[in-house]
């Protein structure tokens, strides 16, 4: 079986724990691999058109889009943009919720597209990533 290649959408704050999460999917020899952009420039810079077409190679050659639910991440026009491209390249989106009483809000993205949406556990997420 071929590995499915994640790409993992989660904004700067977060970054501890979308490596942790990559670990316990590697630790579970579940066949994913992972790819993130972390986006240090603001979004509206002047070097953001780079940016955007660098994570759109990155999501193309994805088959899922995994994004990392925490405190911040609504407030994120990168992690939205990320998910509308996926779904414009017709990848596969899942919401992990990083936190266990789940009162982090939802990006608008994710609940416009209906998406997916589980809590922190690698078996649930390598099943709805199928």
């Amino acid at each position: 079986m071929a590995a499915k290649h994640v790409f993992l959408s989660f904004v700067e704050e977060d970054l501890d724990l979308a490596r942790l999460f990559r670990g316990q999917a590697k630790n579970k020899n579940s066949d994913l691999s992972f790819d993130d952009y972390s986006v240090t420039v603001p979004y509206n810079s002047s070097d953001a058109a780079y940016i955007r077409s660098k994570i759109k190679e990155k999501i193309r050659a994805c088959s899922v889009l995994v994004c990392l639910v925490g405190k911040d991440t609504h407030k994120s026009p990168w992690v939205d943009w990320e998910i509308h491209t996926a779904t414009d390249l017709d990848k596969k989106i899942v919401g992990v919720r990083l936190r266990r009483d789940h009162t982090d809000m939802l990006p608008t993205a994710l609940v416009e597209l209906k998406s997916s949406i589980c809590g922190w556990d690698i078996d649930s997420i390598v099943k709805l990533i199928g």
